[in-house]
């Protein structure tokens, strides 16, 4: 086996090892590069070959296949929330009235307590009053108050 042979065959197994560490369509197209690249250098003895076959084939494979891996993934609104993400859309019920400036306010949602504060400042909203939890901001809940009916 040739150097050119080894030296792809390490490069498609380091992009291997980076993908199946990112799970997420990174760097496959790579893998089939260095692939194709491998099988060239038995064929021809030129490295800048390789290289040309290399940057083609994972050009091709990333303009053709990732738009479709990303029609068959999953949508970001389908994915299933875990953690903090999953009481986003939850109503709460304010423990310490939220007062950004102040930087005070704490919720209780499934029987947990939270730092809460608001999207915007200038608003402020009382203790006992009833939040819809609209987003997670570190360690943080940023919530708005629901008007009552």
């Amino acid at each position: 086996m040739s150097t050119e042979a080894v030296f792809w065959l390490v490069v498609m197994i380091l992009f291997l090892i980076l993908e199946m560490a990112t799970i997420s369509l990174v760097s496959i197209w790579f893998v089939g590069g260095s692939l194709a690249a491998f099988l060239v250098s038995f064929i021809v003895k030129k490295p800048w070959v390789e290289v040309i076959v290399f940057l083609g084939v994972s050009l091709v494979l990333l303009l053709l296949i990732r738009p479709m891996a990303a029609k068959l993934g999953v949508k970001k609104k389908d994915q299933i929330r875990s953690g903090a993400q999953s009481l986003v859309g939850k109503r709460a019920v304010v423990t310490e009235s939220i007062d950004n400036l102040h930087a005070k306010g704490a919720v209780q949602v499934n029987g947990q307590f939270w730092s809460a504060k608001t999207a915007d400042d200038d608003v402020q909203i009382s203790k006992d009053s009833v939040v819809m939890i609209r987003e997670v901001d570190g360690v943080r809940l940023v919530v708005e108050e629901l008007k009552r009916k």
